[in-house]
C-alpha cells in the first residue's frame, strides 16, 4: 500500500473516497448537523438549513465534503512541496485519521472549518517570494475570520496567519494592516447583521461567553480501542517529527518554512483544544490536516525496512477498524 500510494499515480486518489465512505457508512442515513446551545450563530444558521434536507442527501454531502477535503489536501502538499517529493499518502492517512474513531463521525462544524484551513494554507503558501500579496492575504485572513465565526477555537488560526507571515515575508506595515481589515471585516459584516436584527449586544456577548473561565470539561468515554489508537497516532506522529528534524536542514528554504507553519500549527492546533469549555472526541478533528502531513513524511522518506513501515501502516488501519466496530 506505501508503494501504490507514493507513486505519482493519480489513480490513488480515486480510491479515497471509497475508503471514507466505507468508514462514515456506520451513522448510516440519520446524518444531521450537531446544532446545540454551545454553537456560533453563524453555524448555526448553516446547520438548520441542512437540518432541513432529508439524513441521506447531509450524509452525501458530508462524505463528498471530506473526500475533497482529503483530496485537496495532497493537491495543495504537492503543489507546493510541503514535503520533499510528491505522494498521495497525506490524502490516505486523511482519510483514516478523520474517520479513526465514531466520535469524529458526526456532521460538526470542524469538518467545514478544516475546509477554510485547507484554502488558507494553499493562500498563505502562494505568498512566498511573491511580490504581489496582497491578494492572497486578504483572503487568508478574511477566511481565518469566517473560520472563528464558524467554530470559537478556530480563533488560534489567526495566530497562525501572524507566525506564517512573519516566516513568509519581511516586515510591511501595509501588508499587516490588511490581514487587520480582512480578519476583522467578517466580524464586522455580523456585527452590523445582528444591530439591524437588535441583536448585536446578545451577539457579542455570547461570541465572549466562549472564552474559558473554568477548567474544561472532559466529555470523552475511555476503552482499550480508543487508548490504543491514541497511543498509535502518538507514536507515529513522535518518530515522523523525530525524522523530520533529523532531516529538516536537507530540504529547500521553501519546504522547510511550509513545515515551521505547519509545526506551529499543530502546537496552536493542540491548544485550542483546550480552550474549549467540553472537550469532546469530535475537537481532536481539528489536528488531522498536520498529524497526517508528518505521518506522510514518516512514510514518504521510507527506504530501507519497507516491510515494517507496510506493517505499522497496516497496524494503524486494524485499529482504526477496531475502533469503528467497538462503539
Amino acid at each position: 500500500m506505501i508503494r501504490f500510494f507514493k507513486s505519482p499515480q493519480p489513480a490513488a486518489l480515486f480510491v479515497i473516497p471509497f475508503i471514507i465512505i466505507a468508514l462514515w457508512l456506520r451513522i448510516g442515513l440519520s446524518c444531521s448537523p450537531v446544532v446545540d446551545e454551545t454553537s456560533l450563530p453563524l453555524w448555526k444558521s448553516i446547520g438548520n438549513a441542512l437540518s432541513i434536507l432529508p439524513g441521506w442527501l447531509n450524509f452525501i454531502l458530508l462524505v463528498s465534503l471530506l473526500s475533497f477535503e482529503a483530496i485537496y489536501f495532497n493537491l495543495m502538499v504537492n503543489k507546493h512541496e510541503v514535503l520533499y517529493k510528491s505522494s498521495y499518502l497525506p490524502s490516505l492517512l486523511f482519510a483514516f485519521i478523520i474517520s479513526s474513531t465514531p466520535g469524529l463521525i458526526q456532521f460538526h462544524p470542524v469538518h467545514l472549518v478544516n475546509l477554510l484551513v485547507l484554502i488558507i494554507f494553499d493562500r498563505t503558501f502562494s505568498m512566498f517570494k511573491n511580490e504581489k500579496a496582497n491578494s492572497a492575504l486578504f483572503d487568508s485572513s478574511f477566511l481565518t475570520g469566517i473560520a472563528a465565526l464558524i467554530y470559537f477555537p478556530s480563533l488560534l488560526l489567526m495566530v497562525v496567519l501572524v507566525i506564517s507571515l512573519s516566516i513568509l515575508r519581511p516586515f510591511k506595515l501595509k501588508e499587516w494592516i490588511i490581514v487587520i481589515i480582512g480578519f476583522s471585516l467578517p466580524f464586522f459584516f455580523a456585527s452590523v447583521y445582528s444591530f439591524w436584527n437588535h441583536a448585536l449586544w446578545p451577539f457579542w456577548t455570547h461570541y465572549f461567553s466562549f472564552f474559558p473561565s473554568d477548567r474544561p470539561i472532559f466529555l470523552i468515554t475511555k476503552n482499550t480501542a480508543l487508548l490504543t489508537l491514541t497511543v498509535t497516532i502518538g507514536s507515529l506522529l513522535f518518530f515522523s517529527l523525530l525524522k523530520l528534524r533529523v532531516n529538516h536542514n536537507k530540504n529547500v528554504i521553501r519546504t522547510r518554512s511550509f513545515q515551521q507553519i505547519f509545526f506551529f500549527f499543530l502546537l496552536l492546533c493542540g491548544i485550542s483544544i483546550g480552550i474549549s469549555r467540553h472537550i469532546q472526541i469530535i475537537h481532536f478533528a481539528i489536528l488531522a490536516i498536520p498529524v497526517s502531513l508528518f505521518i506522510s513524511y514518516f512514510y514518504l522518506s521510507a527506504k530501507k525496512r519497507i516491510r515494517l513501515y507496510e506493517f505499522t501502516l497496516w497496524a494503524f488501519i486494524v485499529i482504526v477498524l477496531w475502533n469503528q466496530f467497538t462503539a
